[in-house]
């Protein structure tokens, strides 16, 4: 070989640097130039790498490195730039500027085999008919079509150690090199798939096999195939075929991959297969694995090795069929995720266990009887419950959650607003009175002994009178271990509150019912109220679609509305509400006429007489019910449990108002 340079490979490096920046070999434009070689440029926000003013150096605004041809080819090739790495580098900078290379120490294997390629091909013909006409069971046709050749130390002397060997080129003029003793094999860089066999039409589905012998075995087991074969080197090969097949897309070929790696026993080829799916995948590309041969350790070559064409041809019909049926479930995955489930689908897979699930609320109850009537069912969802002060919101829905819990469902009371002891005290009251008498409008005995309140029991005042009843009511409670809880809380984050719910429900067998009191007070400190409401009740409704909790929230409602019929308008923020929750329960006072002093007077009458009128109901007809309310004993007691009472004629101090 003639030499324009000297035999030093570093003279020839000097010659490559000085030559013009190979910018194909750089990923693409940036910004602001190129993509370096460290990665600037390929973020939106990168500063990007431009050429120096002589036009042979890349030079970086980040890294603040310069890079010479030496250091773009190393990483074009995926190599360093010493020893045998470096020797292939030159290599290919001298190919790439029309440089003679010069070496005088050949590296065994490596890129002095591509320069033996055209005699290797003219060699395979003799190698072939010594070997009975077949190699590994693929024909002298098969190996001239993959342009495979054969070497012997006649033609590469210093590589005996590993020859005699057959060649087969990739895509990017790299080699694979097998030897025929043993079990050595390499690819020689650079790195790159082999593309076997393309069907001259558009749009075909695409085999690709670990290994070039394996794909030439497809090839050659099935004549005329109307799809195509194409193989990477080894298992670690997602990168270069992304390259290729986005290639192959620019082209204007349309294809569904078939991933046909082997079945180790060590699961090498299937982890490899599934992180080439998944890159695919992620690509956009239409994929699936397939496990051809069935067995562990014998890939496709061994079965056409010991002669079973037929076989392999059978195998790859039904690889085939396989793939038709991944690719069907693919789509209708994508189309699922378009359209949403069908009918049918639904039917088929998803009602009867939405209906068992259903099924497990069919014997829920409020405890209230005439409420349970109307409803019939208290399904989860989001129910809001809107009052005027003083009219007994949040006794009713403690209530109502104190008699869900005595069934043994999770119940949790979560207060924005009032203490806990306070709350507490609430349910106390309420038990003392339910022993003491079922007669809420008298004095008790006929003595001048009032009810027991919650304020008082808040404060310790326990009358003797009361003092065996309370201690009974108390020891109810401390005995029951029914799971109600009550919250207490004071930092408003709607956020860390059902996150704190959610990882409750890991832990229950049925969704818990939680009460917010109040809704309005979610929005504190919020500089537009209303789209903090609207981003509270999205984030709710949403968790209880996931989690089928039920929500039962305290809402306060508009001043303006105060003296009249309530309605939708009088609940604040009414349009958010009015469309996120599944119930909307207005708490009113029973009265014929609405003016301030009528409004006034019933507020101070014991019992209150309540109306509950459901403004919306998701789950059926809108209905009013009544409620006779204590609030000296904060106790809710439907009308038609006990007929229409009279109001107690005695003077009875409510010391601890109406909630």
């Amino acid at each position: 070989m003639k030499k324009n340079f000297s035999n030093d490979l570093k003279i020839l490096a000097d010659e490559i640097k000085r030559r013009p920046i190979l910018t194909k070999y750089l990923t693409a434009a940036a910004k602001s130039g190129y993509i370096c070689i460290c990665g600037n440029g390929s973020g939106e926000d990168g500063t990007g790498a431009v050429i120096s003013e002589d036009g042979t150096r890349l030079l970086c605004g980040k890294c603040q490195k310069g890079y010479s041809n030496i250091d773009i080819i190393a990483n074009y090739l995926g190599v360093g730039t010493t020893g045998k790495d470096f020797i292939e580098v030159i290599k290919f900078g001298c190919q790439e500027f029309g440089l003679p290379f010069a070496n005088d120490s050949p590296v065994k294997n490596s890129p002095e085999i591509f320069e033996r390629l055209a005699e290797a091909q003219n060699n395979l013909p003799s190698f072939v008919k010594n070997q009975g006409g077949k190699w590994r069971g693929l024909s002298l046709e098969t190996l001239q079509h993959i342009n495979a050749g054969f070497l012997n130390d006649v033609f590469f002397p210093d590589a005996k150690k590993n020859l005699p060997a057959v060649v087969i080129p990739n895509d990017s003029g790299g080699v694979y090199f097998r030897a025929i003793e043993g079990k050595f094999h390499k690819n020689n860089k650079p790195m790159a798939t082999t593309t076997i066999f393309l069907p001259p039409a558009d749009s075909f589905d695409l085999f690709i096999t670990e290994g070039q012998i394996n794909a030439a075995s497809i090839f050659q087991a099935v004549p005329n195939p109307k799809f195509g074969i194409m193989a990477c080197s080894g298992t670690s090969g997602e990168k270069i075929i992304l390259e290729k097949l986005q290639q192959l897309k620019n082209n204007g070929k349309n294809f569904r991959v078939i991933l046909a790696f082997d079945k180790d026993s060590n699961g090498a080829g299937q982890i490899a297969a599934e992180k080439i799916v998944d890159s695919l995948t992620a690509a956009g590309y239409t994929v699936c694995s397939i496990d051809i041969t069935g067995v562990s350790d014998m890939d496709l070559n061994d079965i056409l090795n010991k002669g079973d064409e037929n076989l392999l041809r059978k195998l790859m019909q039904n690889a085939l069929d396989l793939a038709a049926d991944e690719f069907a479930k693919t789509a209708d995955k994508s189309n699922k995720n378009l359209f949403g489930e069908r009918a049918d689908d639904y039917f088929t897979n998803q009602f009867q266990i939405d209906v068992s699930e259903n099924q497990k609320f069919k014997d829920r109850k409020t405890g209230f009887s005439n409420l349970d009537d109307e409803i019939n069912y208290f399904l989860p969802g989001v129910y809001i419950i809107g009052g005027l002060p003083a009219l007994g919101k949040t006794t009713f829905a403690l209530q109502l959650l104190d008699q869900i819990a005595r069934k043994g469902e999770t119940c949790i009371f979560v207060s924005y607003e009032m203490v806990k002891c306070f709350l507490y005290s609430k349910l106390l009251a309420r038990e003392v009175a339910r022993i003491e008498t079922d007669n809420f409008n008298k004095p008790i005995s006929g003595k001048n002994i009032y009810r027991l309140t919650s304020t008082q029991i808040s404060l310790g005042k326990i009358h003797d009178f009361h003092r065996l009843t309370y201690n009974k009511a108390l020891n109810n409670f401390r005995n029951d271990k029914k799971p109600l809880y009550i919250w207490e809380e004071n930092k408003i984050n709607i956020d860390s509150l059902l996150e704190r719910i959610r990882k409750i429900c890991l832990t229950l067998e049925s969704p818990p019912t939680v009460c917010i009191d109040y809704l309005q007070l979610l929005t504190a400190g919020s500089d537009n109220p209303k789209n903090s409401i609207d981003d509270a009740l999205h984030k709710i409704f949403n968790f209880r679609r996931e989690t089928n909790c039920t929500f039962i929230l305290i809402s306060s409602l508009n001043r303006q509305n105060y003296n009249t019929e309530i309605s939708f308008e009088s609940f604040k923020e009414s349009g958010s509400i009015e469309y996120s929750a599944d119930a909307i329960w207005g708490l009113q006072l029973l009265l014929d006429k609405r003016t301030p002093a009528d409004v006034e007077k019933a507020k101070k009458e014991i019992p209150r007489k309540i109306q509950l009128k459901c403004l919306k109901n998701r789950f059926g007809a809108n209905f009013d019910i009544g409620f006779f309310y204590y609030p000296n004993c904060d106790t809710f007691i439907p009308m038609l449990e006990y007929g229409i009472l009279n109001s107690a004629e005695e003077n009875n101090e409510n010391e601890n108002g109406a909630y």
